[in-house]
């Protein structure tokens, strides 16, 4: 196990291509404890299914990393304290979901598509009217992070503290795993965002609006508000989720398709909405925006690889499972033209990504509005040739991606 044996999910090598790594996990350790978190981590794609689908054995509630659980590594006290979808079992887990999901119905999410398409529009030619640009900057961080903000209710103006905010939120787990402590910076980004989330969510209750928000914070059709702590947990959630997992995947994409010539040129000939989400598919498989989840087992649980024992945490490796030959032949290979059924990217199960759908539509609509306008993109020079992934280990895409037009 030579490639196990450097194996560290914070070292800058794993984070820059973690995939060689993943391979020898399923090969020859395919219940991997990793000593830093902890925790049993799961690579094959048949094991990480069969713990996402059975909530009963394994658990989303009081699950420690590094020995400290999750609701307080996740972020600071004020802001990881209280339940939410993702550190919930069912019943508390229905009853939230029941009612937040009502926002992301097929159809509702469906009928943003002229929103994000008018966005999208705007920032790709605002991007593409220089020489070079920071392709995270300019695209990807804005339209998500926009979107959801004018989906919750919250001032889209304020784009800029909601995604300083998430990167601190997000920083905080991994610095308590490495130094134990939260930094200041941390601390500060999360009394903002509650301070703010709070001064919206009682504007909300006080005069409703057709936002989110207003629905979050008022009885309806007999379905009782959520609660002023669970509103907050929500909201904070949902902005950071509907900001790093679109930002990371059109990262990746963009990356994989500078990165295999022949692929972009496929979508190059032809940019149809059918062939942009064929790419953004394939980059989920390809190049998970979300590395792994966690899990607790409520008994002894035998998998394929072996045992697991009760009351362990685990570490299931969405973008392992999405590599997995078994599953995905040839899983190296980018091709947005392959069958991606079945893949990890966005959860399984009861957990599965509340989200997904309005990512389904941002990635694939802000891609063929890039390919409209800006068909032959490179890297500028002033693009390192190692990309940045920033210091989180459970989440994946570029800091930053200086390209230019070609």
């Amino acid at each position: 196990m030579d490639l196990l044996s450097r194996f560290d999910f914070f070292s800058p090598e794993v984070m820059r291509n973690p995939y060689p790594y993943f391979a020898e996990m399923r090969e020859k350790a395919p219940i991997y404890y990793d000593a830093k978190l902890q925790a049993h981590v799961l690579s094959r794609y048949e094991d990480v299914s069969f713990v996402l689908k059975n909530h009963a054995l394994f658990s989303s509630t009081k699950i420690r990393v590094a020995g400290k659980l999750q609701e307080e590594r996740a972020t600071v006290q004020e802001l990881g304290s209280v339940s939410n979808l993702v550190t919930t079992d069912p019943p508390v887990h229905t009853r939230m979901r029941g009612l937040v999901s009502r926002s992301f119905t097929p159809k509702q999410i469906q009928a943003m598509e002229p929103r994000v398409r008018e966005l999208s529009r705007s920032l790709v030619a605002e991007m593409t009217s220089r020489p070079e640009f920071d392709f995270m900057e300019a695209l990807a961080s804005p339209l998500p992070v926009t979107i959801i903000a004018e989906m919750l209710g919250v001032d889209a103006s304020r784009r800029h503290d909601f995604k300083r905010w998430s990167d601190t939120l997000i920083q905080a787990g991994n610095a308590a795993l490495q130094t134990g402590k939260t930094p200041e910076v941390v601390e500060r980004s999360a009394r903002e965002m509650l301070a703010y989330m709070m001064e919206v969510a009682e504007a909300r209750r006080r005069e409703p609006r057709g936002d989110l928000i207003s629905l979050l914070v008022q009885e309806t059709d007999g379905v009782a508000a959520l609660t002023p702590q669970e509103v907050n947990s929500f909201t904070v959630l949902l902005l950071i989720a509907g900001n790093e997992t679109t930002t990371n995947l059109l990262g990746n994409a963009l990356h994989a398709l500078i990165r295999h010539p022949e692929a972009y040129e496929w979508l190059r000939r032809e940019p149809s909405p059918t062939a942009c989400a064929a790419v953004a598919e394939e980059t989920l498989r390809y190049d998970s925006p979300v590395i792994g989840l966690m899990r607790r087992t409520t008994q002894e649980v035998e998998l394929s690889g072996g045992k697991l024992p009760a009351d362990s945490t685990v570490m299931v490796l969405l973008a392992s499972a999405n590599h997995d030959p078994h599953k995905f032949p040839d899983p190296e290979r980018f091709d947005p033209r392959r069958d991606t059924t079945g893949l990890m990217s966005f959860g399984h199960g009861i957990h599965f990504c509340l989200g997904a759908p309005l990512t389904r539509v941002e990635a694939p609509v802000a891609l063929q509005e890039l390919m409209e306008r800006a068909p032959r993109l490179g890297f500028a020079p002033r693009q390192p040739e190692a990309i940045d992934y920033g210091s989180s280990f459970f989440l994946r895409g570029p800091r930053s991606l200086w390209l230019q037009k070609n």
